[in-house]
């Protein structure tokens, strides 16, 4: 699977670019609002869609948007062109806070998506980048755990912040500090 490109662009089409590595041309599908800024050497974080008729490029600027694209097509009914245009509809740290504060609206505001798909990636991926976006991600194991034993995931987080050393250890001075 083809998941960076890194080379010479030459071509910017209608939503697609063309970028040429060692003499090869590699098409990556790309809005144009995205592609614009591009130009001479680029680096694309791609996903490389695979069907019946052929393969497709999808690219992206950032890791994270290819993160959060990867999250998108996750959901029942987001296909990679529907994710794109998510992922792209914003700069990538508004369109996740949009989805992790629920906001239907600005998702059924993007071409393609309708409010009940708009809805379900709410439902099955707002909370899980709600905790990214508050800073846990490192932390799952002992917020977890606390979560585990009926503290809310904000609790857990802010029990945790500075706390240094293995998950238990990590686990018993939240404990401590949760107790006061």
């Amino acid at each position: 699977m083809i998941a960076r490109l890194r080379g010479q662009l030459v071509h910017r089409g209608v939503g697609f670019v063309i970028v040429e590595i060692a003499g090869v041309g590699y098409r990556v599908t790309m809005p144009e609002a995205a592609s614009r800024g591009l130009s001479g050497e680029v680096v694309l974080f791609t996903h490389e869609a695979q069907r019946e008729d052929g393969r497709e490029l999808f690219g992206f600027a950032s890791a994270e948007a290819l993160e959060l694209f990867s999250r998108l097509i996750s959901v029942s009914g987001v296909g990679p062109k529907s994710g794109q245009k998510i992922v792209c509809a914003a700069p990538v740290n508004e369109v996740i806070g949009k989805i992790a504060s629920a906001d239907v609206a600005f998702l059924s505001s993007v071409q393609g998506i309708g409010k009940k798909t708009a809805q379900k990636i709410v439902l099955e991926i707002s909370g899980v980048l709600a905790d990214e976006e508050a800073g846990t991600k490192g932390e799952d194991e002992a917020a977890d755990a606390l979560v585990g034993l009926g503290y809310r995931r904000k609790q857990a987080a802010d029990a945790l912040e500075g706390l240094e050393g293995d998950t238990e250890e990590k686990i018993r001075q939240a404990l401590k500090r949760l107790s006061k």
